[in-house]
């Protein structure tokens, strides 16, 4: 059977509460808790637990980031102008804890923590893709030239915003594609650790 470990997409480890990442971005995690020793029970356990993934089924972790635009018009002089022009990211963290208590076999332990560090560097990259993108439309929207009504311009405002964040999802996409290879060999390397025999000390 496929490992739940296999499936993940947005796979998150970051830091608790609510965390301001720019001046842009604010984000939010929440946790759920999982049990287990072995890295079958805790797969079994994302398997019923993690955080649900569109096309994917139940994942390790899993970001929902959200684009809030502001944009705001003036009318001078005959000639509508952009005012500001803001977006704000709103990225909220789902995150496994392993039940308080549990202990994992010394091995399982070195490999388990290695796919989190992994999974931080991960997920800020797509926190940070996401910064970006929200920064180029700020800009992409102000420097937009001034129409005669602010209606028009307001449209041509949404039409820019809804390119960018269509280029925003697909380069996340690109970014998870990429990372494909790189996600199976660290979640093997953690499977070997879980079923290879401990060292006699």
């Amino acid at each position: 059977m496929r490992s739940t470990l296999c499936g993940v997409v947005g796979i998150v480890l970051l830091a608790a509460g609510c965390t301001e990442v720019g001046e842009r971005t604010q984000l939010s995690v929440g946790y759920y808790s999982i049990h287990g020793r072995t890295f079958d029970e805790l797969d079994q356990q994302i398997a019923l637990h993690g955080p649900p993934v569109s096309g994917v089924g139940r994942a390790l972790a899993a970001t929902n980031i959200r684009m809030v635009p502001d944009f705001r018009f003036v009318q001078e002089h005959g000639q509508c102008f952009v005012k500001s022009a803001h977006v704000r990211v709103q990225a909220h963290v789902t995150l496994p804890r392993l039940a308080s208590g549990e202990r994992l076999r010394n091995d399982l332990s070195r490999n388990w923590s290695n796919l989190e560090q992994y999974a931080r560097l991960h997920e800020a990259i797509h926190v940070s893709i996401a910064d970006s993108y929200a920064l180029k439309a700020e800009q992409a929207v102000r420097s937009l030239p001034p129409e005669p009504q602010c209606e028009t311009l307001r449209a041509n405002a949404v039409l820019l915003f809804r390119r960018l964040m269509a280029e925003h999802e697909s380069e996340q996409i690109q970014f998870d594609e990429d990372e494909k290879e790189r996600i199976a060999q660290l979640i093997a390397r953690t499977r070997r650790g879980a079923t290879t025999p401990a060292a006699t000390q």
